[in-house]
């Protein structure tokens, strides 16, 4: 019913409705008058008794018309401020709306500025023995943490670093694709001694991969991350950060995901519950969107990708696609999982016949 009283076509055509009754009945009294005088009386001189008849007859049929012109004055009158209301309280939800959703985008920040990673790095001291004239080297290691945004840095160079662990094993078990992105991600995601790895019935497969990223580990560690580089199927991997790699981080990424999902979704709850359009909807979510770093995407991706993520992409979502919500993404930098122009391909042609070519999904292109 408030849609239906919002639409400007319902009441103009209520109106010109009554416009053109008007005027039927303006034409219908002078056709009663001429009828009347030239077939069925002829007076000699002007009668007051049948123009009297006349105008009753003229009276009783129009006065229905007018007294519908006075309800529909009045149903304008009730519509305008039934209007009026419908819009105050549009506005006040959408304040509340906007006010929950800045809340959310604070809390995201927080969630980035609280995240902690606990490294390693070390201090050498040089002594000269007093008696022998002999240098003693000293090595002592300090705890240094990585937080913040930095931290996805260096998550996405253990991700690749992962990866290529996994890809250079799976290479001698032939692993299908699928399942190794999968694997690779859950071993990054959870922490290579982690019992929460699917195996698929590749526990071969799994064990190399736990062999050879402990060793990593432990080299890495060693070093107090010194060693910046691992050769891993013939090239080397980069794996500079300062903390011991392939130790998980669900208990950074599981909340994290959490919480940007949430304000993502809702936003385009609200949006199906046609407080704005979605237009307006793809705004909001730019704002969002521009909280995250390309890092930040590429771990986005993966995760999607893998299949931890998937509800991400479900048909009633379309949270990356259609919302654009990997826009910036940086495709250059997804090495070793399908490339996105690639895995989106239907939805980009569904995007590029919709928007005529002008939104593309990807920052950098769609071709």
């Amino acid at each position: 019913m408030k849609t239906f009283f919002s639409s400007w076509w319902i009441v103009l055509l209520i109106f010109f409705s009554f416009v053109i009754a008007a005027i039927y009945l303006r034409y219908l009294s002078i056709w009663t008058i001429v009828q009347y005088y030239s077939y069925i009386h002829h007076p000699e001189k002007f009668n007051t008794e049948t123009t009297a008849q006349i105008g009753d007859t003229i009276g009783g049929t129009t006065a229905p018309f007018i007294a519908l012109l006075a309800g529909f004055l009045t149903f304008i009158a009730f519509w305008a401020q039934l209007r009026a209301n419908n819009q105050v309280q549009d506005q006040f939800k959408l304040q509340q709306f906007e006010s929950q959703f800045f809340e959310m985008i604070r809390l995201h920040k927080e969630n980035i500025n609280e995240m902690k990673i606990a490294g390693y790095s070390y201090l050498t001291a040089t002594t000269i023995s007093k008696s022998d004239g002999n240098e003693t080297i000293s090595r002592t290691q300090i705890e240094r943490s990585i937080e913040g945004r930095k931290v996805f840095v260096s998550m996405v160079k253990e991700l690749n670093a992962c990866f290529a662990v996994c890809k250079s094993c799976g290479d001698k078990f032939n692993i299908p694709q699928g399942d190794l992105k999968e694997i690779a991600y859950r071993l990054f995601f959870f922490g290579s001694f982690s019992s929460l790895i699917d195996d698929h019935g590749h526990v071969d497969f799994i064990a190399a991969c736990r062999v050879k990223l402990k060793e990593i580990r432990i080299e890495h560690k060693d070093t107090f991350g010194g060693k910046k580089e691992f050769l891993v199927g013939g090239q080397n991997v980069d794996l500079h950060i300062k903390y011991a790699p392939f130790t998980g981080h669900e208990s950074r990424l599981a909340h994290y995901y959490r919480h940007l999902f949430s304000a993502v979704k809702f936003v385009v709850r609200k949006e199906q519950e046609q407080l704005f359009t979605y237009e307006k909807s793809r705004e909001y979510l730019k704002i969002v969107r521009a909280q995250m770093s390309n890092d930040e995407q590429i771990l986005l991706y993966h995760n999607y990708i893998s299949g931890l993520g998937e509800a991400w992409e479900k048909s009633q979502n379309r949270f990356l696609s259609r919302y654009r919500m990997l826009h910036n993404l940086p495709l250059n930098r997804v090495r070793f999982v399908e490339a996105p122009r690639l895995h989106f391909r239907e939805r980009i042609l569904e995007i590029k016949k919709q928007s005529k070519g002008n939104d593309p999904m990807f920052e950098w292109g769609d071709e």
